[in-house]
């Protein structure tokens, strides 16, 4: 019936991209780590439905994510939107399911997100993410929690490579009333603070009073020694700005205790477009690519709109880009597992399936080969087998061909195993 249909579109839609084989296989290996590290800590995997009512995530996400939300109509005419995020989903199903007496409660979750975004090059529109939410403790040691286990991870990930950008979304809104900035113009600096926008910050605000200005700029730039921002503290005379600061300085001097502290900068200018952050917010960054890993922070009002007033904290590790990250560095962390091209000279197949089935169970992983094919030891290097094996006409021999060093072995079919756990450990 499709014959005289157009030819399909090989392409997909701008911001999505396809996976291969071995790119899925070393995400998945990075997943399993962190979910090792999260299960240690006691955090239960939530899964949760890919598409949310829109009025839910306008409320969670804020007035600022209207055009960043992929919306359609549900069948009784509901406007539904995939979900941009983890946490608001969260949010959601603690305020439906989670009573105050079973609190805190830890919930961890791998999964994709979705936001609009223009039709530039390289912008995504897809999110794998990797996260957890610690709901329930107000206490700042539930901040110091999720930071520790954060390190923890990226400490086997990216082996020291990272940093911790720390800030506070309390301190910003303290600052923006000692800035005397109505909500006109504190809307105008939070924006151009997400986007790190620092020239037109100035700009803006030397217009009102160029004195507090000086000491915002300097105050925002990111910084290694907390002593440094206390003294420009001194000169910002409010107990609010006060308060936010003695809180992330909290967190830092527990951080210091743990010998964690060499993985942290202080960085007030920090502020994401999630408006639901109310407190403690860090982002983390490596030097191997130009792109956030990931990010979180203290988040007590969002579940609260959805009927359970309960504070929370959290983060989400962006897995596309850790993995880039850690392939840029060449760590070589993920798992690895000899591939086997496996064909015969008999052409009884049947027979061929069987001793592949017995090698699976050995845990080596095989391709086996039905059809003949000249090039195959090309095929075979080009596709990253390690060794391409042809089994001989009676099932007695088997000659190898090592295509990481271009050695020939030729040896008894029951002696197969044993070699390849010992290549597999050399």
């Amino acid at each position: 019936m499709f014959e005289n249909s157009k030819k399909l579109d090989t392409k997909v839609p701008f911001g999505f991209r396809d996976i291969f084989p071995v790119e899925a296989e070393e995400r998945n290996n990075i997943k399993a780590l962190i979910k090792r590290k999260f299960d240690l800590w006691g955090y239960g995997e939530i899964k949760t439905p890919v598409v949310e009512f829109t009025k839910n995530i306008s409320a969670g996400a804020g007035k600022n994510w209207e055009d960043k939300l992929i919306n359609f109509f549900d069948m009784d005419g509901s406007l539904v939107s995939l979900r941009t995020d983890m946490t608001i989903p969260i949010a959601r199903f603690t305020a439906m399911r989670i009573r105050k007496d079973q609190l805190p409660v830890r919930f961890c979750y791998f999964a994709n997100s979705f936001r609009q975004s223009g039709a530039q090059k390289g912008e995504k529109r897809e999110y794998s993410q990797a996260g957890l939410e610690l709901i329930g403790s107000s206490s700042f040691m539930g901040d110091v929690e999720t930071l520790v286990i954060l390190i923890n991870i990226l400490n086997e990930l990216v082996t020291g490579n990272f940093i911790i950008g720390l800030g506070s979304a309390d301190l910003i809104e303290a600052l923006y009333k000692w800035l005397n900035l109505n909500e006109q113009a504190a809307e105008e600096i939070r924006r151009n603070l997400i986007t790190k926008n620092y020239v037109s910050i100035r700009e803006y605000l030397e217009k009102i009073d160029v004195k507090k200005t000086a000491i915002f700029m300097n105050l925002i730039k990111p910084e290694k020694n907390i002593k440094k921002i206390e003294e420009i503290l001194k000169d910002i005379n409010d107990s609010k700005v006060a308060d936010s600061f003695k809180y992330l300085k909290t967190v830092y001097e527990v951080l210091q205790e743990l010998d964690y502290s060499k993985y942290i900068i202080i960085d007030p200018g920090i502020l994401r477009d999630f408006e639901y952050y109310t407190g403690l917010i860090f982002e983390v960054y490596s030097s191997n690519i130009n792109a956030i890993l990931g990010s979180g922070g203290r988040y007590d009002k969002l579940i609260k709109k959805f009927g359970l007033d309960v504070p929370a904290t959290g983060f989400a590790l962006d897995v596309d880009v850790l993995h880039k990250s850690m392939k840029e560095s060449n760590i070589p962390i993920f798992e690895y597992k000899t591939k086997v091209m496996l064909y015969s000279e008999n052409e009884d197949h049947l027979k061929l399936l069987k001793f592949s089935e017995k090698l699976r169970k050995e845990n080596i992983i095989i391709e086996t080969v039905f059809e003949k094919n000249k090039n195959l030891k090309s095929f075979a290097k080009d596709n990253k087998f390690d060794l391409l094996a042809e089994i001989d006409s009676r099932f007695e021999m088997i000659n190898i061909s090592n295509l990481k060093n271009d050695r020939q072995i030729k040896l008894k079919l029951n002696e197969f195993v044993k070699y390849i756990k010992n290549e597999t450990n050399t």
